[in-house]
C-alpha cells in the first residue's frame, strides 16, 4: 500500500509538472501580466533555475558584471531586442555567439589598436590619438566634462574611417536588434564608462557570448527562467532589487 501510495503521489506531481508546462508554453509570453497567478508561478520556477544557471555571470540579483562584459538585467537597457520576455526566451533558447545556427552573431566589436582590426568594410586601425579623439567623442554624447577640439575631431572618425556608426548609429543610440549597444545612456557594458574603459573597448575589441540552453532545459524551463529575469528589471522600478 506504501508503494502504491508513493506511485500515486508521484503520477499526480507528474500530471501537475504537464499541466503547468502547457500552460505556460501555450500562453503568449508578452502577455502574462494578464494572468498573474500564471507569471507568478513562472517566476517562483524560474528562480532556481536562474541561480543555478544564470548567476555565475548574471549575479544573484541579475546586476551582472560590467568587468567581464555580463549584461545588468535589472536596468531596463536590453542589449539583444526590446526587453520583452520573447526576446529574453529567445537569447536563453539560442544564445550569443553560442555554436547554435540561430544564435544571435550579427555583429562583433573590432580591436582597432590592432595592426589589422578587418571586419567587413576592411577597417584600418586607429591610432592611441584617434582612439582619444574618440572616447571624447563619445563623452561628449553623455554629456560628460571632454575636450571640445577632441571631440571634433573624434565625431569625424566615428562617422567616417572609424566605422563605429555602422553599429551603434549615427547618434551612438545603438542597435537592439543586432547588440549594439547604446553609447549614450550612461549605461555601460564593458568597465565603468571611465575614458581608460572606453579607450580599451576600443582599441581591444568585445564579444561577449552567451550559451545556448536548448537542448539542456525544457521549454518550459527556458520560459520560466525567461519570465523570472524579465521580473528583475520590474523589481529595479519598483525598488525591489537591493
Amino acid at each position: 500500500m506504501i508503494v502504491l501510495a508513493g506511485v500515486i503521489v508521484i503520477g499526480a506531481l507528474f500530471i501537475r509538472e504537464n499541466v503547468i508546462a502547457t500552460r505556460l508554453l501555450r500562453a503568449d509570453p508578452d502577455t502574462l501580466n494578464s494572468d498573474l497567478r500564471l507569471k507568478r508561478l513562472a517566476i517562483s520556477r524560474g528562480a532556481p533555475i536562474f541561480h543555478s544557471r544564470c548567476a555565475s555571470c548574471h549575479g544573484d540579483h541579475g546586476e551582472g558584471d560590467p568587468s567581464r562584459g555580463f549584461p545588468n538585467l535589472t536596468d531596463k537597457d536590453w542589449l539583444y531586442g526590446e526587453g520583452q520576455v520573447s526576446d529574453i526566451e529567445r537569447v536563453v533558447d539560442y544564445g550569443i555567439r553560442a555554436p547554435n545556427p540561430k544564435s544571435w552573431n550579427m555583429v562583433i566589436m573590432p580591436a582597432l589598436a590592432t595592426p589589422d582590426p578587418g571586419g567587413e568594410k576592411g577597417l584600418q586601425p586607429l591610432s592611441p590619438d584617434d582612439i582619444d579623439d574618440v572616447t571624447n567623442y563619445l563623452m561628449q554624447v553623455e554629456h560628460r566634462p571632454h575636450d571640445r577640439a577632441a571631440a571634433a575631431r573624434g565625431e569625424v572618425i566615428y562617422q567616417t574611417r572609424g566605422a563605429c556608426y555602422d553599429c551603434h548609429g549615427a547618434d551612438a543610440g545603438g542597435d537592439s536588434a543586432i547588440g549594439a549597444p547604446n553609447l549614450a545612456d550612461h549605461i555601460w557594458l564593458y568597465g565603468d564608462g571611465s575614458r581608460a574603459a572606453i579607450f580599451q573597448s576600443i582599441a581591444r575589441g568585445r564579444h561577449g557570448m552567451c550559451p545556448a540552453w536548448i537542448k539542456i532545459l525544457r521549454p518550459a524551463q527556458i520560459r520560466e527562467v525567461a519570465v523570472y529575469a524579465h521580473s528583475l528589471s520590474d523589481a529595479r522600478a519598483a525598488g525591489k532589487v537591493n
